[in-house]
């Protein structure tokens, strides 16, 4: 079940992240600090995707000077395709996955902000980096999760045995 993804998401020594290599960061027991990673992640997601979803919802009628807002949502769109699909295993050789998560937030915000000065030449590559970062991020919490709700089952599962005996 693990396998395909334990194949692609690699830490930074460049072990396959798996149970075992996420249980050397959670020791059993530390359920409150799980907890705390994922709603931290989370508001940091509703922060960053209500600024993001906002200006995508307004981007093909704000600029609709020689089609740039149109250009600008099909090259993240496009992007965010190519890098889900072939970008994904390499970005995450290199990094972690809360790292990759933690970097791929920035080109979001490097997207807000050239709202403020659009063209060509600022909205198309920050809206291809936005793509990239989009494969990387969406990829990397959804293992990230996995991973960790796996770990937490699995000492769930564990104490529930402990208290049988």
């Amino acid at each position: 079940m693990l396998k395909n993804q334990s194949m692609i998401c690699k830490s930074v020594r460049n072990e396959p992240i798996s149970l075992e290599t996420v249980r050397k960061n959670y020791k059993p027991g530390e359920e409150n600090r799980i907890v705390k990673n994922l709603i931290i992640a989370g508001f940091s997601f509703i922060l960053l995707f209500s600024s993001f979803g906002s200006v995508v919802s307004i981007q093909s009628s704000l600029h609709r000077k020689n089609g740039l807002g149109a250009y600008s949502l099909a090259a993240i769109y496009l992007s965010s395709c190519i890098s889900s699909f072939f970008l994904f295993s390499f970005l995450l050789s290199k990094f972690k996955c809360k790292d990759a998560i933690f970097y791929s937030i920035f080109p979001y915000l490097a997207y807000v902000a050239a709202q403020f000065y659009p063209n060509f030449a600022t909205l198309i590559p920050t809206a291809v980096i936005v793509g990239i970062s989009a494969g990387a991020i969406w990829n990397s919490v959804s293992t990230y999760i996995r991973l960790v709700l796996m770990l937490v089952e699995e000492d769930r599962f564990i104490e529930a045995q402990l208290k049988k005996k």
